[in-house]
């Protein structure tokens, strides 16, 4: 019986492979992460993605009508910015690894972070 415990044991760990090994996520597995952009503040303000997914940016006015912009630092692999509007549903795949930070530039201190492992 202890044998055959092993032997499953042993069996599962090969079947599942090294978990500290990179991976590659099934095609169709990408998900997709909402941002809202309300008041002053991106919600949530940090993201963690894998390569692939989406990270879908709802905008609506602040509380004193102004619009929004997401505004990524300038890098390698960062997606195109939104530019001010005050209402829209902006849609940016992440494919690349790293940090993306972001920034409203309509409201100082309204920024966001993605990262993509």
């Amino acid at each position: 019986m202890r044998v055959s415990i092993a032997v499953a044991a042993l069996l599962f760990t090969v079947s599942c492979g090294n978990s500290d090994s990179p991976t590659t996520p099934p095609a169709g597995s990408n998900k997709t992460y909402d941002v809202f952009a309300l008041s002053s503040a991106f919600s949530p303000n940090i993201l963690q993605i894998t390569p692939g997914d989406t990270i879908r940016f709802t905008i609506v006015p602040a509380s004193n009508g102004e619009g929004h912009d997401v505004t990524f630092d300038a890098k390698a692999g960062a997606p195109e910015n939104i530019k001010v509007t005050l209402n829209g549903v902006f849609n940016r795949v992440f494919t690349t690894r790293g940090s993306f930070h972001y920034n409203c530039f309509v409201h100082p201190g309204m920024s966001g972070d993605v990262v993509v492992q």
